[in-house]
């Protein structure tokens, strides 16, 4: 007897639910050295976009160790992000160039609403790994909450 109550618990339980409504947050990022012409391709992009807290956040990883993170906190509007600094965009190629600075550029929020947010950057970093080195990141990038 209790064979069957637990089955038919387990039917109630798993056609009660309702996956229609279900989608995991994910984000979208397309980037690249000016001077490259091929895109670079990143093995895991993941996002944050916190509307109520009005925060957000990528990190993307490269399968040759790059890396681009890009902490967004106290957005308010669409627009150019003001005063942008190494803490709120910074990319590596996993190689030789490690910036310690934002130089020139600007990140700019193009929508934003309580599903998703998104931009366009065009960034140049300043790198004294091997001597001064200037590189200019450009790219778009869009992060859905749900």
């Amino acid at each position: 007897m209790s064979k069957r109550l637990l089955i038919l618990w387990l039917c109630v339980c798993c056609f009660a639910c309702d996956t229609g409504e279900i989608m995991k947050p994910y984000a979208y990022l397309s980037m690249k050295f000016i001077e490259d012409e091929d895109f670079v391709l990143m093995e895991r992009i993941e996002g944050s976009w916190l509307p109520n807290k009005k925060q957000a956040s990528l990190n993307a990883y490269g399968f040759k160790n790059e890396r681009l993170s890009i902490y967004l906190p106290g957005l308010i509007q669409t627009g150019r992000y003001p005063n942008l600094t190494i803490k709120n965009i910074f990319y590596t190629d996993g190689a030789d160039f490690n910036p310690i600075k934002v130089d020139s550029g600007f990140l700019e929020i193009t929508q934003m609403d309580s599903i998703q947010i998104g931009g366009t950057f065009r960034v140049t970093l300043e790198d004294e790994y091997n001597g001064i080195d200037h590189r200019t990141v450009i790219g778009n990038f869009i992060i859905y909450t749900r």
